[in-house]
């Protein structure tokens, strides 16, 4: 039995384990927590997740338009916050460190450089990745495994790109009018989906009462607890988050009957994430982003504007510039590099269905309002 083997095997039987301890069925959300983050064990430890060898591909292997966008809309944060000149840049769930890497030297070429840095990543086996590009890269990082190990901080710059999509969540389904939570059991050789009790999801009324019998979705009970710990460490803050997701009336319309719950295995979508062993494959929801706005405005962390990824890398200078300078050399390179750009930001690719909210604390309310065109923000719909 090899080590991915091993490592499988013995996730497997901490689940049992718990499943013993609880008597019987869990919560699919402490399934989903066990299988992505138990430490040495969980998916997020494996050898194996990202890139042509791995499950998925995210924006930051398509070049570096993502930190492009990210380093402009930084610059434009931190002249918003008065252009200190003590103040931090933080990036959370980051991979293998990448985007943060490129993103630094995008700023760098800019003259603008942070203060500190910090990584925070909850796997140990990425937080080893992420320390050896900090290191191949020459950048001074701290690194953390959770944001509730940082001490304050006066003038915070965060960002992050598909962090909360992989949140543990609450899955239910509708029936009598009521939501039940869907739990998971063992019927001997694989897991199985099994009703609990009923829940209450905190999503409105009104929006439930257009479902079916025995329509399922899922909500986001860790939203609140992450805008909570942000808002703790920061006395002013930017928060810049980019993920794929919907407003609530999108996410929760009548014809999404199945939720969006997902997993990724060797770049195929696996529709019933129960169908393989736990820690196989990556396991992700869309981000509500409605409710990531309500959260985070109930601990001081204000909404100050959200649009597509699309209208937001469209809208940077330093991406115009980059697409214009490419085309004046077609070469097979660069004509690869805007066909990246274009995946990124058309609608029929990633600019539709990805969104970036930006959120502020302790900012001065005009000032906030440079941070994205008003002809391109859509927080009216959340």
């Amino acid at each position: 039995m090899n080590n991915e083997h091993q490592r499988l095997y013995a996730l497997t039987e901490h689940i049992l384990a718990l499943m013993q301890t609880k008597g019987g069925a869990i919560s699919f959300h402490d399934w989903m927590q066990a299988a992505l983050y138990q430490p040495k064990l969980g998916y997020y430890e494996s050898e194996r997740i990202f890139g042509k060898e791995g499950d998925f591909t995210t924006a930051t292997a398509m070049g570096d338009w993502l930190s492009l966008g990210f380093a402009e809309s930084i610059n434009k944060a931190w002249h918003t916050m008065g252009e200190p000149s003590d103040w931090t840049l933080l990036e959370q769930g980051g991979g293998n460190g990448d985007l943060l890497c490129n993103t630094l030297t995008q700023l760098k070429q800019q003259g603008l450089f942070p203060s500190q840095i910090i990584a925070v990543e909850t796997s140990e086996q990425l937080r080893q990745r992420q320390a050896n590009n900090f290191s191949k890269h020459e950048f001074n990082i701290q690194q953390h495994a959770n944001l509730e190990d940082i001490n304050p901080i006066e003038n915070l710059i965060m960002f992050s790109n598909e962090l909360p999509d992989a949140f543990p969540v609450q899955t239910f389904s509708f029936k009598q009018q009521q939501t039940i939570e869907r739990g998971v059991d063992w019927d001997g050789g694989k897991f199985i989906w099994t009703d609990l009790q009923t829940i209450n999801t905190a999503i409105p009324q009104h929006i439930q009462t257009s479902w079916t019998e025995e329509y399922i979705s899922e909500f986001n009970p860790n939203l609140q607890p992450w805008q909570q710990a942000i808002s703790h460490i920061a006395q002013r803050a930017v928060v810049l988050t980019v993920d794929y997701g919907y407003t609530q009336k999108e996410y929760y319309r009548p014809a999404r009957i199945g939720g969006t719950l997902m997993g990724h295995y060797q770049h195929q979508v696996v529709d019933d994430v129960l169908k393989l062993s736990p820690g196989v494959c990556d396991i992700t929801t869309h981000v509500d982003f409605t409710a990531l706005k309500k959260s985070g405005e109930s601990v001081g962390l204000k909404s100050i504007a959200y649009t597509t990824q699309g209208a937001w890398l469209a809208e940077s200078k330093a991406v115009q510039d980059n697409i214009q300078k490419l085309a004046q050399h077609p070469s097979v390179e660069n004509i690869a590099q805007i066909t990246h750009a274009k995946r990124l930001m058309l609608p029929t690719g990633m600019g539709e269905s990805f969104k970036l909210l930006i959120q502020g604390k302790g900012l001065d309310e005009t000032s906030s309002q440079s941070l994205i065109s008003p002809s391109f923000d859509r927080l009216h719909t959340l």
